[in-house]
């Protein structure tokens, strides 16, 4: 839930949560995109955050990376995501290719009003559209660091975003932009319009 007080005690605008990490711009929202249920939220990122950032996106300057804001997406699945199975793998790869559809409407509408935007292969951690740096950007990590409102849960060599409702019934992923959040609201809102 958000909250007018942050969790270090400072006072900040209604409807804004802040964490010694990140301040979150725009509160957990969710919609439909094809019969899938997404939850995005979008976080401005401290600057500690973003400190290896060069590694992961080195076409931006160091100005621009100021401007970044990191939104966590979500999909809610119909299996246990921890599982290995045919019908598990399945649904990562539907999931997969559900969140490229609709993160190349919103990168390109993004692109299309002159500010960039970028959208991760959680996969591998590297940029699906555009220049790749020597390092991944790690969803799960990433996103607990952001949001704490996940929980993360070891399983083997592997970390699993845990959804404080769904639980491990989830894909992660992530998407970045410089658009203000005002604008990035306005266009998740349009894209969204559109597909109705």
């Amino acid at each position: 839930m958000v909250t007018g007080i942050s969790q270090t005690s400072e006072m900040v605008q209604p409807g804004v949560e802040k964490t010694k990490l990140s301040t979150c711009m725009i509160a957990p929202a969710l919609f439909q995109f094809k019969d899938s249920t997404f939850e995005y939220s979008v976080y401005k990122p401290s600057s500690r955050f973003l400190k290896d950032f060069d590694t992961i996106f080195p076409s931006l300057s160091a100005k621009t990376r100021e401007q970044l804001l990191v939104v966590p997406v979500v999909q809610k699945c119909v299996n246990d995501m921890v599982g290995f199975s045919e019908v598990v793998n399945k649904e990562r790869d539907v999931k997969l290719e559900l969140f490229v559809e609709w993160g190349k409407l919103v990168v390109d509408r993004i692109k299309s009003i002159g500010m960039w935007a970028e959208i991760m292969d959680p996969a591998s951690g590297f940029p699906v559209f555009g220049e790749s740096g020597p390092s991944p950007y790690p969803d799960v990590q990433g996103t607990h660091m952001l949001a704490p409102r996940f929980d993360v849960q070891n399983v083997g060599c592997c970390h699993i975003l845990l959804h404080p409702t769904w639980y491990s019934y989830i894909y992660p992923s992530t998407m970045f932009t410089t658009a203000p959040a005002d604008v990035f609201q306005k266009v998740i809102d349009e894209i969204n319009q559109k597909k109705l």
